[in-house]
């Protein structure tokens, strides 16, 4: 069959378009929803989540978020995951009233003292991740107000024994992880001792197998098990050790 040039053209492009729509049912990453989509979502009380996997986020674009009123009473999770992104108080502060705000993610860098202050003024927060923080232990102490935090998961390389101690004004912390801060065993002794922490996770940071001794004895005489992670894998001590 001779066809004309036109029609070569015409089947060229339903080929392409189709060879798309099939690449697109077999696409394993699912379409993501920008910042601004997802925000309006919650604004209008179909969602409660605002969660960037792929999308690099910074300050100038959580500005765009100050006029959404409704934002700050429906916004329930804000997760940001995306290595690249830079969040700092500037940012935060347009989520500033975020009264129901419970779970906090930022990957990307940005945390620093003030970030955490503004952290600080959602105080129905349960669970913070701010593993590439830029605090120190003055930061880390902002958190007291946080009477509900449950999880608390981050890295500094500013963080010292001294701002581990201010943990203990967190009354409802049970699950803790520390990744590469330049703590000594001092900081293991401290954590041993706060009775209501159910599980703690390790990476990065050098702890001496008689400090780890001493705060399963700590935990022993306490009556309070502890699940111990040290670098991915259960600590040989650990009560609730499993294979993965």
């Amino acid at each position: 069959m001779n066809l004309a040039p036109s029609e070569v053209i015409l089947v060229a492009v339903a080929l392409t378009i189709a060879g798309c729509e099939a690449a697109a049912k077999h696409d394993p990453t699912p379409h993501e929803f920008g910042l601004i989509d997802q925000a309006s979502m919650v604004q209008s009380g179909k969602s409660e989540r605002i969660e960037l996997t792929r999308t690099v986020v910074k300050d100038d674009d959580l500005a765009a978020l100050g006029g959404l009123v409704y934002l700050r009473s429906y916004l329930h999770e804000f997760l940001i995951d995306d290595a690249r992104s830079r969040v700092t108080a500037i940012g935060l502060a347009h989520l500033a009233g975020s009264s129901h705000l419970n779970h906090l993610r930022l990957r990307g860098s940005g945390c620093d003292d003030a970030a955490l202050a503004e952290i600080a003024r959602f105080h129905e927060l349960r669970i913070l991740n701010v593993p590439r923080g830029e605090f120190t232990d003055v930061g880390l102490a902002s958190l007291a107000s946080l009477m509900q935090l449950e999880q608390l998961r981050f890295g500094s390389p500013y963080v010292t024994d001294a701002g581990i101690k201010s943990l203990h004004a967190l009354p409802e912390l049970k699950r803790v992880h520390l990744i590469g801060a330049p703590l000594t065993d001092a900081s293991l002794a401290e954590l041993a001792t706060i009775e209501q922490l159910e599980s703690l996770y390790v990476d990065d940071i050098p702890f001496s197998d008689a400090a780890w001794d001493e705060l399963f004895r700590t935990r022993e005489k306490l009556g309070r098990p502890l699940h111990v992670h040290i670098d991915e894998a259960h600590h040989d001590r650990d009560p609730h050790r499993h294979e993965h």
